[in-house]
């Protein structure tokens, strides 16, 4: 899954651990990363707690390929200074996988088609010896 959702509160909660970053939806490799940062254990299977300002979390998601899509702000009233970020990490398309076998037929098909097409010399009489 490539999306992530981060909830942080930009005013601190107290002096011990001022800022509390939740994080959730990161993949093992994401979260290993990350162990740079005080962490605060986890809410729930999928929720990662950093106690670090919600923009050093931000900007350390950043650098690890994820692009912030969407933002809001919490709507309960006395947490007034919490905030929710979207992120969307782009992954590289995976190559086609072609056996030996499923190439061969391509260029058959492709030696096949060739003598059909619109640039024959031979007046439309050329032939092509295909392999079975």
């Amino acid at each position: 899954m490539p999306y992530i959702l981060i909830r942080g509160n930009l005013a601190s909660y107290g002096h011990k651990h001022p800022f509390r970053v939740l994080v959730s939806g990161l993949k093992a490799a994401d979260i290993e990363q990350l162990n740079r940062f005080p962490c605060g254990g986890y809410s729930d299977e999928s929720t990662v707690v950093y106690l670090q300002h919600p923009c050093v979390i931000l900007t350390a998601l950043e650098v690890l390929g994820y692009r912030v899509v969407a933002s809001s702000s919490t709507a309960v009233k006395q947490d007034y200074n919490e905030y929710m970020w979207t992120m969307r990490k782009e992954f590289s398309d995976p190559e086609p996988y072609l056996s030996e076998t499923s190439s061969a037929v391509i260029e058959r098909d492709n030696l096949a088609n060739s003598g059909r097409e619109g640039g024959n010399f031979n007046g439309g009489n050329s032939k092509i010896d295909l392999p079975e």
